[in-house]
């Protein structure tokens, strides 16, 4: 079988994050958890534990009591994982990025640019950071290298032998990217091996388990034919600040914002150009970060309307707390405003009335309460009837 996809992951990066951040949480056993409609549910784990990802928080904590329980903070743990997706994209132009802690890399033609096999995969190695455990499965499928990873070791490159069958045979249906309750279900069965699922009729499984029993028999099979969906790389720009004292207050925050926007569109890398999206956060004593997204319906190319749309959302929120610092990180940069200006002057003032009416929407919350007077029936008697006020849209 001639190996293409390379599975790049790191297990438990959640637990993995928070301890890196959290030094008293090292070498003790912890839950981090997050809501959900159905309740609380286990996110990630440290091994000790013995629980699984989507297993109800409760039970969880019954086989672990001494667990340390940790609110999931997903937007820390994607970002730790961006900058992994980033390192693995300087070393090939195919990479996807997959689940939490998971990427998937196309290998074809690296050999030729490191060497060979070998030099190509410890230099995807040498792309993740120390600390994370990373590890490599390659396969000619993106589920089977998955598997050979997750059951690799820590540091080194799994490789799926030709007979791929007979090395799914004994590995745990808990690898199967299924809903907990439907493994649960198969252990219940008594299916604890993909080689037991294998062995089923694929219309057994899927009576009892829906759409989710066809997933479960084929990947069990060894049949795999999703494609790789690799990543667009994108310019990002960051710039931050950190306070002389905490920040307490909304006006102290606003200043911040503005000189950080200076910076970034005077980056050489967005200079000249627009972006498409803007991500605020910033560090709160003893608490959870605190974050904003903004997305723009048009390209931004100047810092004054991306600082009106940070005031306008300062207007309506409460600090959670003192702010130890502020981040500001513009994406999708590009070098186009999607908007072409008119060379009538007539259409460029109405041009410029809606693009003004946008900012007083974007600052109100709502339509601004501007009208006009139009004429209905001029010849009425009824004066009511004659004119009327309606909602300006230049």
């Amino acid at each position: 079988m001639t190996t293409k996809i390379a599975c790049a992951l790191i297990t438990h990066l959640p637990i993995k994050a928070e301890m890196k951040r959290r030094t008293e949480l090292a070498g003790g056993p912890a839950i981090v958890f997050a809501d959900s409609g159905r309740g609380p549910h286990v996110l990630d784990c440290s091994p000790e534990v013995g629980a699984a990802a989507g297993m109800p928080l409760q039970e969880a904590v019954s086989r672990c009591k001494e667990a340390v329980l940790i609110e999931a903070d997903r937007p820390y743990y994607h970002t730790v994982f961006d900058r992994i997706v980033d390192s693995l994209l300087q070393r090939s132009p195919l990479v996807e990025r997959s689940d939490l802690g998971r990427a998937y890399v196309g290998v074809h033609g690296l050999e030729d640019i490191y060497g060979d096999e070998a030099r190509a995969m410890t230099a995807l190695l040498n792309g993740m950071p120390d600390g994370y455990g990373p590890r490599i499965g390659l396969a000619g499928a993106k589920y089977p290298a998955y598997v050979a990873a997750v059951t690799g070791r820590e540091g080194q490159v799994t490789k799926v032998p030709e007979d791929m069958a007979r090395f799914l045979k004994d590995v745990t249906v808990d690898l199967l990217p299924i809903g907990w309750d439907s493994r649960a279900r198969l252990h219940g069965f008594g299916l604890h091996t993909m080689g037991q699922v294998a062995s089923l009729h694929v219309g057994a499984l899927q009576a009892q388990l829906g759409p989710e029993g066809r997933v479960a028999w084929e990947l069990s099979n060894g049949i795999d034919h999703s494609r790789l969906d690799a990543v667009r790389r994108e310019d990002v720009v960051s710039e931050s600040v950190t306070f002389p004292s905490p920040a307490t207050t909304l006006s102290a925050v606003l200043p911040a914002a503005e000189m950080l926007l200076g910076r970034v569109f005077a980056h050489p890398t967005v200079r000249g150009r627009y972006v498409r999206s803007m991500f605020v956060e910033g560090r709160v004593m003893n608490r959870p970060p605190w974050r904003k997204t903004f997305a723009f319906k048009s390209p931004v190319g100047a810092g004054d309307r991306a600082l009106s749309t940070i005031e306008s959302w300062l207007e309506t929120v409460r600090l959670p707390g003192p702010l130890e610092d502020l981040r500001l990180t513009v994406s999708g940069v590009t070098g186009d405003s999607g908007i072409q200006s008119s060379l009538l002057p007539d259409v460029r003032k109405r041009e410029q009335l809606r693009e003004t009416m946008r900012q007083l929407e974007a600052r109100l919350r709502t339509k601004p309460p501007v009208y006009k007077i139009m004429e209905l029936e001029p010849w009425s008697r009824i004066p009511e009837r004659r004119l009327a006020l309606v909602q300006f849209e230049p």
